[in-house]
């Protein structure tokens, strides 16, 4: 499903997409197989449960395991994916440039918020590189970010790049992405002007439920079926 052909892609995104500068080294956090929330929680797929760190001081639990939960629908085999190239994903509650990867973006203006004052100190979430951070609490778009979904979102900025590296399907998915950007998301030019972005988002509402599913393949079926492929492969 996911065969491999190196190809080298530079991205940036405005708000949620950073390529961070990260390294082999173990990342700050618990482990979700070693977490007291871990014995409450039946997953589909074992492998999230070595995949997600958590906060080792108190966090809010119910939310988190909303993330989890929603992380826990997507197909098992992505997930392996997923592991096999080294990608974490870390929730947390503080500032987002708290974390070693992150500490370079301390003021920093991200793409799309030029007209603010916001920076990266406060958004909630930042995929793209090997350690996906998602915010505790900020799942549901508004709470700080545009995504329809936070952690699906930032993780498939990862999955774009590390999982789906095959030639076929980036040239692929570019083509559908000059096709139905503007049929998804008309005047939206965070979307319309970033493949990367728009193929987060899609993802993200392929995953999240099924009224995001069919608005998706309602409005966007070529984008629908370029995921449902991956599914099936």
């Amino acid at each position: 499903m996911y065969q491999k052909l190196s190809l080298l892609v530079t991205a940036v995104f405005a708000g949620v997409f950073f390529i961070l500068q990260n390294s082999s080294a173990d990342y700050p956090g618990l482990l979700l197989e070693k977490a007291p929330i871990k014995k409450d929680i039946k997953l589909n797929s074992e492998v999230l449960e070595k995949i997600i760190l958590l906060p080792e001081e108190p966090f809010d639990e119910p939310e988190a395991r909303q993330i989890i939960y929603r992380l826990d629908h997507l197909p098992p085999r992505l997930l392996h994916s997923v592991q096999t190239e080294g990608i974490m994903i870390r929730l947390f509650q503080d500032k987002l440039t708290s974390f070693p990867t992150t500490q370079h973006l301390k003021g920093v203006t991200p793409r799309g918020y030029t007209n603010t004052e916001r920076t990266w100190d406060e958004v909630p979430g930042i995929g793209g590189s090997k350690l996906v951070l998602v915010k505790i609490g900020h799942s549901e778009k508004g709470s700080g970010h545009g995504s329809i979904n936070l952690e699906l979102h930032e993780l498939a900025h990862s999955i774009n790049r590390y999982v789906l590296d095959d030639l076929y399907y980036r040239m692929k998915f570019t083509a559908i992405w000059k096709q139905e950007a503007h049929l998804l998301f008309p005047e939206e030019d965070y979307f319309l002007n970033y493949e990367e972005e728009y193929f987060a988002e899609a993802f993200a509402m392929y995953y999240l439920n099924l009224k995001t599913n069919e608005e998706l393949e309602e409005k966007a079926p070529a984008t629908h079926q370029f995921f449902a492929e991956l599914e099936s492969m």
